[in-house]
């Protein structure tokens, strides 16, 4: 065989496994995207570490199972054994990174849990509810997350000018404003005007 056709060949042999890491990066960035799809509010989508590490979870997992159902599609034993080891460690940095938050520094704690929060408003403003309980417990959940993705938002702005405030004395100096807020979803007895934090 001619240097020209073992090129061919090489290029050819790749090409499969080219697609394949194609396929799986623009998943992965399909399904970090596809987490926000039920945020409450636009201006609560923040970059979030922890959906990445999600997604680096799910992006190994979805390796290891496309390859799986697509195996004769790809000849190579020692391709496949590196492709098995690449989803395999982004399965495992993906858990070690959630469980640790070893990259989370205060900004990007906030960042993670605004949009979090936001999922939790959607769920207790949109439920389909007839116990009058769960339905209070809904309009607190509510109430209490708009409260704290303000307050959030309100930090992450503080550290940003002004750096963390590293001592009690700084807090107190530097305190968050009250960000009391309602919730939309109202109850069988519930006043009209008020669906705050009552069961906190």
């Amino acid at each position: 065989m001619s240097e020209h056709a073992k090129e061919e060949s090489t290029k050819s042999s790749r090409r499969p496994y080219l697609r394949f890491a194609a396929m799986i990066v623009t998943g992965m960035a399909v399904m970090y995207w596809t987490m926000f799809a039920g945020t409450w509010e636009l201006s609560h989508i923040r970059f979030s570490e922890s959906r990445v590490f999600m997604t680096l979870t799910m992006g190994g997992t979805m390796v290891l199972v496309m390859l799986a159902w697509m195996w004769g599609m790809y000849k190579s034993v020692r391709a496949n054994i590196a492709v098995i080891v690449a989803g395999l460690l982004l399965i495992g940095s993906g858990i070690a990174l959630d469980r640790s938050q070893a990259t989370v520094d205060d900004t990007a704690f906030m960042n993670g849990m605004i949009p979090h929060h936001s999922l939790a408003i959607t769920r207790s403003e949109r439920a389909h509810l007839t116990d009058v309980r769960v339905c209070e417990l809904a309009a607190s959940i509510s109430a209490t997350q708009r409260e704290e993705i303000l307050t959030m938002s309100w930090l992450v702005d503080d550290i940003a000018q002004n750096g963390p405030a590293t001592t009690t004395d700084e807090a107190q100096r530097r305190p968050a404003p009250d960000f009391a807020r309602s919730a939309d979803r109202r109850c069988a007895g519930m006043p009209t005007d008020t669906a705050t934090t009552q069961m906190r």
